[in-house]
């Protein structure tokens, strides 16, 4: 009888400190945030929104090449600055705040699928939490609030493809398209599988017509906008891309194109065989694996996929694949040498598209799954 009060004691305590759990993300994330600390790149966006919408005008990014964002994000920039510090402060919270929005999508996206176990769920999005804001927090440190804007899109879309409202998906993807470039990796969350080809195709072509609209005035103005929008970072020690003897100055012209379509290729796949939850992850695993740089911000949009594949594609309690994510991308500070960071990248980037596509060809009820575009919206 004492055995049985204990157990019942320790699960009442447990849902206690389950019911704060958003509390508990949000002190970390406070925490995560002054140790993550600098202002990155922020005030180069704001001096960049100042240009955009002054002497550079559409030509904007022709003459500024470097710059790897949208306007949108550069306008926002830009009102930011009228705040505290150049508006860094203003963007640390904002960031922070997405992060904490972006996690109850996730959360809320099992529970519309699936509705069972709640503690087990709560307690994944707590444990796997932690793991995101952590990393999260370095997207306010280095002033990429784009990225924090364009990873809560897709966690916000995932939900709603889970919820079957596909359009709505849409407009946050053509939104996110029009912040950074890069969010077309995330067009596959628009795709219908079901009815005709017209009705599978609107949410898509919704999706790209809202980016087009802010990206279009530019490419119109200066043809040559296309062409800038490649990356310019140095070729990291860490990066998989050095693996296979790239080095500063020799990155090919087509990297940009291959990664963008190798991601949009594998988050197709999953969306196809109704994997909703596997999208984000298999799509930025991509990304990391080919991308010229490092930095520890590019973490926060992986273990955001590899929260969403925990909660939503598995009936794991422990978050395996979050951990897994967060353990094998660790700084140079716990792994000093540079190959061991690369041959770590590489190998959990391979492992989380093999694990979705996988996933998604052997599952026989996966087209039955409720997180999976139907037709009855249109």
């Amino acid at each position: 009888m004492s055995t049985q009060t204990e157990i019942e004691g320790w699960r009442l305590q447990l849902d206690r400190v389950l019911s704060l759990r958003y509390v508990l993300l949000a002190t970390v994330s406070l925490a995560a945030g002054v140790v993550a600390g600098g202002r990155g790149d922020w005030n180069e966006f704001v001096a960049a929104g100042r240009s955009l919408l002054g002497r550079d005008g559409l030509s904007f990014f022709v003459r500024h090449g470097d710059v790897q964002t949208g306007p949108l994000s550069l306008i926002l920039a830009r009102l930011f600055a009228f705040t505290p510090r150049n508006g860094f402060v203003l963007c640390t919270i904002a960031s922070a705040a997405l992060g904490l929005v972006a996690i109850p999508c996730l959360e809320a996206a099992h529970k519309s699928t699936r509705g069972i176990d709640r503690r087990g769920t709560e307690l994944t999005t707590l444990v796997g939490g932690i793991v995101v804001v952590f990393w999260w927090a370095k997207l306010g440190g280095y002033g990429h609030l784009d990225d924090a804007l364009v990873l809560t899109a897709a966690a916000a879309s995932v939900l709603l493809i889970c919820r079957n409202r596909r359009i709505v998906a849409a407009v946050l993807i053509g939104i996110a398209i029009a912040t950074k470039p890069w969010a077309v990796i995330f067009l596959p969350l628009t795709f219908g599988t079901f009815g005709a080809v017209r009705v599978r195709l609107k949410p898509v072509l919704i999706a790209i017509a809202i980016g087009a609209l802010f990206w279009a005035p530019f490419v119109l103005a200066a043809p040559e906008t296309l062409s800038s929008l490649r990356p310019t970072v140095n070729v990291a020690a860490g990066s998989v891309i050095r693996l296979f003897g790239f080095s500063n100055g020799d990155v090919p012209a087509w990297l940009r194109a291959a990664q963008l379509g190798g991601a949009l290729a594998v988050a197709a796949i999953a969306m196809w065989r109704g994997r909703a939850g596997g999208v984000i992850l298999a799509a930025v695993a991509v990304r990391l694996a080919t991308d010229p740089g490092t930095w520890s911000y590019y973490t926060a949009g992986f273990v955001l996929g590899a929260l969403a594949w925990d909660l939503i594609e598995t009936d794991r309690v422990v978050p395996v694949m979050t951990l897994c994510a967060t353990a094998a991308l660790l700084p140079p500070w716990i792994v000093h040498p540079a190959d061991v960071r690369a041959v770590l990248r590489l190998s959990i980037c391979a492992a989380a598209v093999v694990v979705v596509l996988i996933h998604a060809s052997n599952d026989a009820n996966a087209p039955a799954r409720a997180c999976r575009p139907f037709p009855s919206e249109v």
